[in-house]
């Protein structure tokens, strides 16, 4: 049997791949050709030597994978010796795109992602006075995003406190700073602490009606938004994400429609959602391979298309190196009960 990570895992890819499925239809309606391949790697501990030994593979133009991380550095030696992209959609922790001119790194990796959400909080925020929120109850999970993010608000000269997340009110309004924007920071993105904090920064906003207060967080937030969706609005909630999908919006509800319609059920509950990781991805190289064939590499900028849930904005890493998705958003939770998806481009 499965474990229950081993089969959260392959639900996950099976969703992915039913939304790659989807754009790989959407494109066939607008006369684009596509012959799909697709190959089951097995588990972290197989081979794929058997897959990459397939003599069609050397003639593929882009291959999307892999699942496991193990299996990243075989598949791409394979994809440098053959000259064909790779598009990693899951992991963020691996090197190989530092190295391989061929590789596409989907999901930003850490050190690339935070230096773009600590430059977009500059932007959207030049009159900031930042109070971070000590949170005891979180495992760390944020201490490199927290430990750049002082270190540049120290660089700009942005007024910054440090308090403990179970500060009373009279400790979090000492903090506070009239005419500036009073921008509060948790050191945990976990529920528990949202949990904990939200009541006593709505009470503090009750109570501070002269003051500008903003609550900032972390992508996983919008996995809890149902459960605090009042209270983001109430805060003015900011958080960052590279993933991001407003199920209001026409496309998501066609997308939503059209996955339930094929698949008889609905996405997981999961940060990203697969299924629109899939649909994004696919869209975006296959529509761009039609476009640009060969060319694809010197024409990504002219991509200006809408994803449902994933932002492009690729960087090639060195000279020798491949790509990197340097895109991120915010998202805002206004006090007039507006979302608003803020795009630096």
């Amino acid at each position: 049997m499965l474990n229950g990570n081993k089969r959260n895992e392959s639900a996950r890819m099976v969703e992915y791949y039913e939304g790659f499925l989807m754009a790989v239809d959407s494109l066939k309606r607008t006369g684009v050709s596509v012959d799909l391949y697709t190959y089951d790697s097995g588990d972290e501990t197989s081979s794929i030597q058997s897959i990459l030994d397939k003599s069609e593979l050397k003639k593929m133009d882009v291959i999307f994978g892999p699942l496991h991380a193990e299996h990243i550095d075989p598949l791409a030696a394979f994809a440098k010796k053959n000259q064909i992209r790779l598009v990693i959609p899951f992991t963020s922790k691996d090197n190989e795109v530092f190295q391989n001119p061929w590789v596409y790194q989907i999901n930003t990796p850490q050190s690339y992602l935070y230096s773009e959400v600590y430059e977009h909080f500059n932007r959207q925020f030049p009159n900031a006075n930042v109070i971070i929120l000590d949170a005891t109850n979180g495992n760390g999970e944020k201490a490199e995003f927290i430990k750049g993010f002082k270190q540049e608000l120290k660089r700009k000269g942005t007024t910054l406190h440090v308090l403990k997340a179970s500060a009373s009110q009279e400790e979090l309004k000492a903090a506070l700073r009239l005419g500036k924007t009073n921008i509060f920071v948790p050191t945990s993105g976990s529920n528990l602490t949202l949990i904990k904090l939200l009541p006593q920064l709505k009470l503090l906003v009750r109570n501070s009606l002269e003051m500008v207060i903003n609550l900032f967080g972390y992508p996983e937030w919008q996995t809890y938004t149902k459960d605090h969706l009042d209270s983001f609005f109430e805060l003015d909630t900011y958080f960052y994400s590279s993933f991001y999908t407003n199920n209001l919006l026409p496309a998501a509800i066609k997308f939503n429609n059209g996955y339930r319609r094929w698949y008889s059920k609905d996405m997981a509950n999961t940060f990203p959602k697969y299924g629109m990781l899939g649909f994004d991805t696919g869209f975006f190289f296959l529509k761009g391979l039609s476009e640009y064939g060969t060319g694809l590499e010197r024409n990504l900028s002219k991509m200006k298309l809408t994803p449902i849930q994933t932002g492009f904005s690729f960087e090639r890493v060195n000279t020798w190196g491949g790509f990197v998705n340097k895109k991120v958003f915010f998202v805002r939770f206004t006090k007039d009960f507006e979302l608003i998806k803020l795009d630096f481009e």
